[in-house]
């Protein structure tokens, strides 16, 4: 009976360590993952509203609206000189307005004063001899009309006397060669114009072969603006239509005709010109500005324009 009270302790131990060996190996339960978030909803953004552009102007015949072009000198020229020597003056610089036949370029003058002395020589020899040889023909001529000499010596003081009339007649063209040589010795202006550039100074020797350039002259009143036409639009684009002219970099707009097209298209851009002659008496354009044009309906109200042909323009600010 003593036996029996700890057989049942020691089992019920024996039980207890199992039951906590089998908590440690026993595998958590899975929890119940949360519910997931619901998903925000997105709103498109509104697309903020585009400026507002000007509304384009169409051209006759559903052309394209706007056209570039480019202002250019109606005349440009680099001028070189007809005779060499060195250079004694430059009346101008890069910037100055002339007028047509202000000098320009002085050259040194006194190789050709002393050509021109010579030749003026060289002729009042020359005249001497041809009165001495026609007082010799009118001679022999006389003799030979009454047959006091043969006709072999009345030839020879006849060619004498064309020789002598062929003497004086290169030595004016050597004096009138001289006269040209000290005019062209003064570079001046061809046309009224503005000089964009100076090649030379005083002291340099300039040269007629090689030519060496002086100056270059720019006429720039009136100024001629080459608009690049596709040729789509060629049966819209002739002698006297109305165009519509804007230069961003000034604000000028005007109303013009054009007044040139060249019908030859460049066959790397597919393009022709048109030429637009603008009036420009106070200077204020300059060759190489940029211009947008527009080719006018053609029932467009007509041009403002005066008697004379001036042109009214609207200046309005540069656009952004």
């Amino acid at each position: 009976m003593t036996a029996r009270p700890l057989f049942v302790p020691l089992f019920v131990l024996a039980t207890l360590s199992c039951q906590r060996d089998v908590a440690v190996v026993r595998l958590p339960q899975a929890q119940t993952a949360p519910a997931a978030a619901a998903a925000p909803t997105l709103t498109p953004p509104v697309p903020a509203p585009a400026p507002a552009a000007d509304p384009p102007v169409a051209s006759a015949g559903g052309a394209s609206p706007f056209l570039s072009g480019t202002t250019e000198a109606h005349r440009k020229s680099t001028l070189t000189p007809k005779v060499s020597s060195a250079v004694t003056r430059v009346h101008v610089r890069e910037g100055d307005t002339v007028k047509q036949g202000q000098p320009l370029v002085t050259l040194d003058t006194r190789d050709f004063i002393l050509r021109s002395q010579q030749a003026e020589a060289a002729r009042d020899g020359a005249r001497v001899q041809l009165e001495a040889a026609k007082l010799d023909w009118d001679r022999i001529k006389s003799l030979l009309a009454e047959k006091a000499v043969p006709q072999s010596q009345f030839d020879m003081i006849d060619a004498r006397y064309k020789g002598a009339k062929a003497g004086l007649a290169a030595a004016e063209t050597a004096v009138a060669m001289g006269q040209k040589a000290l005019h062209d010795s003064v570079v001046r202006a061809p046309f009224d114009g503005l000089i964009v550039k100076r090649f030379i100074n005083e002291g340099e020797y300039a040269s007629v072969m090689p030519a060496t350039q002086l100056v270059t002259i720019e006429e720039i009143d009136p100024v001629d603006l080459r608009i690049q036409v596709p040729s789509t639009d060629m049966a819209q684009v002739t002698v006297g239509s109305p165009v519509h002219v804007r230069l961003p970099a000034t604000g000028q707009e005007m109303d013009l005709r054009l007044t040139r097209v060249v019908s030859s298209s460049d066959p790397r851009t597919r393009t022709f010109s048109a030429i637009v002659e603008i009036p420009n008496r106070d200077h204020s354009l300059r060759s190489g500005l940029y211009a947008e044009v527009s080719l006018r309906p053609s029932g467009a109200p007509a041009l403002t324009t005066t008697d004379t042909g001036k042109i009214k323009k609207r200046v309005r600010p540069p656009r952004d």
